[in-house]
């Protein structure tokens, strides 16, 4: 790591590709010890990404199917159906 700029030595130990590869060093390895702070990091990395997608989620709602169209469906003949 020295070779990298400053701006990315900081930055990587808390990156999740960094990460990921030291927790399954550690847990192969080391039978798991020293695996802390990259389980939590990559956990706060997995529930940003799902407090962003409810978000995105519920910020666009489904959109109304029209009356006559679920009337259709509930009438419509099933795949397969012999006449």
């Amino acid at each position: 790591m020295p070779y990298l700029p400053a701006f990315w030595r900081d930055i990587g130990p808390y990156l999740p590709p960094r990460n990921a590869y030291v927790l399954l060093h550690h847990a192969i390895y080391f039978d798991g010890h020293g695996t802390g702070q990259a389980l939590t990091t990559l956990l706060i990395y997995l529930g940003v990404a799902a407090v962003v997608l409810i978000a995105l989620d519920l910020r666009h709602p489904e959109a109304a199917v029209p009356v006559d169209a679920t009337e259709a469906a509930a009438m419509a003949v099933p795949i397969g159906a012999t006449s």
